[in-house]
C-alpha cells in the first residue's frame, strides 16, 4: 500500500494518517484562536492608524530581523558540514545547492537599505527562509540519507519566526504556509520515508510560531498605543485640547526652524483682551472657561489641514495652510466678531490679532515676530482688531 509516495504496511499507515488527523483538529481550533486574536488586534488598533502600527512594528524590529536574516544565510552554508558527515566525505554533490543562498543574500544584502517600509521588506525579509528552505531542499535530494530532512524543516520554522517579528502576522500566516507547501513539493522527488511524521510535527509547529508572533503584536500593540498616547500628550495642551508650543518640533525643520507646508498660508496670533482682568475678577477657574470657550471656537472655525497651538497664557496661534489673504482676513474677522458675540457663561471678551503671510523659506520664529508686531499694534490702537503686518 502506498500512502504519501512512501510503502508500508496498511495498519501502520492508518495509525499515522490518524495521528495526522488528531493534529489537524487541534491545528484548527488553534488557527481559529489567532484568526480571533487578530480580530483583536483590528479593534485595538484603528483602521486609520493600522499602517502607521504596522510600519513602527517593523521599524522597531528591523534590525533583529536583519541580523536574523544574514544569520539565517550563513548557518545554510555551514550544513554543508553535516552533508560531508552523512556522505563520509567531502560532498561535493552539495556544494553548488549549499552556496546557492548565496545569490539572494547578495540581493538581500543591496536592497536591504532601501528597504524603508514593511510593505517592501515583506517581499525581501522573507526571501531569504524561503531561499534557505529550497537550498536545503535541493542538498536533500543528493543526500543518502533523507531522514534528517525532518530536522532541517523543523528549523525553518524557526527561521520563518525569526523573520516574523518585524512583519505584520496577518502578511506572515500564509507566507510561512508556503513552507508546508515546499514541503508537500520536496516530497514528489525527495521521497521522504516518514513524510506523514515529517507533516505531524511541521503542522503543529506552524501554528505555534503564529501563535508566538500573536502573543509578539498585542504586546507590541499595547506598547504602540502608550507611545502614540504620549505623542499625542507631549503636543497636546491639557487644558484647551489644542496643540501646544511643541507641536512646532513636527511642523518645522529642526536644522534651518523653516515650516514644513508645501504650500503658503498665513500665521494668526491672538490674544485675549484683558484676560487677566477675568481672572483677578471672576477667579481663575473662569479663566480656564474663557480659555477652552475662546479654543473651541478656534477649533470650529479651521479646517482639518490647520494647526492651532496655545502659545502661552492666553495667546493662541493659528496657521491657515493654503489660504489667500482675503480668505485669512475675513477668517480672523468672523472669529474675533464670533467670540465678541458669544454667551461663554462667564463675561464679555474680545479678541485682538495680528497675521502676517507665511513662506516655507523662512524661519518659523520671525514669522512669529512679524505677527507679534502687528498684534502689539491691534493693542496699541484699541483692542479688538484684526491686523496684517504688511498694513503697519
Amino acid at each position: 500500500m502506498i500512502v504519501f509516495g512512501t510503502k508500508t504496511k496498511g495498519f501502520e499507515n492508518v495509525s499515522k494518517l490518524r495521528n495526522v488527523y488528531e493534529h489537524s483538529v487541534i491545528n484548527i481550533v488553534a488557527y481559529k484562536s489567532v484568526i480571533y486574536n487578530q480580530d483583536m488586534i483590528k479593534s485595538k488598533i484603528k483602521p486609520e492608524l493600522r499602517k502607521d502600527f504596522y510600519q513602527s512594528k517593523y521599524e522597531y524590529y528591523k534590525k533583529v530581523a536583519t541580523y536574523c536574516a544574514y544569520l539565517i544565510g550563513l548557518l545554510e552554508v555551514t550544513y554543508f558540514v553535516s552533508d560531508c558527515m552523512l556522505f563520509g566525505r567531502f560532498a561535493y554533490e552539495t556544494v553548488i545547492p549549499r552556496l546557492s543562498i548565496l545569490l539572494p543574500m547578495l540581493v538581500f544584502y543591496f536592497l536591504v537599505p532601501k528597504a524603508n517600509t514593511y510593505q517592501f521588506g515583506v517581499h525581501l525579509y522573507y526571501l531569504i527562509p524561503h531561499a534557505a528552505m529550497w537550498s536545503t531542499i535541493w542538498s536533500i535530494y543528493y543526500l543518502p540519507n533523507k531522514d534528517f530532512a525532518r530536522e532541517g524543516f523543523i528549523i525553518m520554522h524557526f527561521a520563518f519566526l525569526a523573520i516574523g517579528l518585524a512583519m505584520p502576522l496577518i502578511y506572515h500566516i500564509p507566507i510561512h504556509a508556503c513552507l508546508l507547501l515546499n514541503i508537500f513539493i520536496s516530497n514528489t522527488f525527495n521521497h521522504h520515508e516518514h513524510f506523514s511524521l515529517m507533516i505531524a510535527l511541521a503542522l503543529p509547529l506552524y501554528i505555534g510560531v503564529i501563535l508566538m508572533l500573536f502573543i509578539q503584536e498585542n504586546s507590541y500593540a499595547d506598547q504602540y498605543l502608550i507611545k502614540k498616547q504620549l505623542e499625542i500628550s507631549y503636543v497636546t495642551d491639557e487644558l484647551t485640547g489644542v496643540y501646544n508650543r511643541h507641536k512646532f518640533n513636527e511642523i518645522v525643520d529642526r536644522y534651518t526652524g523653516k515650516l514644513l507646508f508645501d504650500k503658503k498660508g498665513f500665521l494668526l496670533l491672538l490674544d485675549i483682551d484683558f484676560f487677566k482682568n477675568v481672572n483677578d475678577t471672576y477667579g481663575h477657574e473662569a479663566g480656564d472657561t474663557i480659555l477652552k470657550f475662546v479654543s473651541t471656537e478656534i477649533k470650529s472655525q479651521v479646517y482639518e489641514r490647520d494647526y492651532v497651538i496655545r502659545w502661552g497664557g492666553e495667546e493662541f496661534i493659528i496657521i491657515l495652510v493654503d489660504y489667500t489673504l482675503s480668505e485669512a482676513y475675513d477668517f480672523a474677522e468672523k472669529l474675533r466678531n464670533d467670540i465678541e458675540n458669544a454667551n461663554n457663561d462667564v463675561c464679555p471678551v474680545t479678541i485682538s490679532v495680528g497675521f502676517t503671510k507665511y513662506a516655507n523659506n523662512v524661519n518659523y520664529h520671525k514669522i512669529i515676530e512679524k505677527a507679534d508686531q502687528a498684534l502689539y499694534y491691534a493693542k496699541e490702537h484699541g483692542r479688538n482688531k484684526v491686523v496684517n503686518y504688511d498694513d503697519i
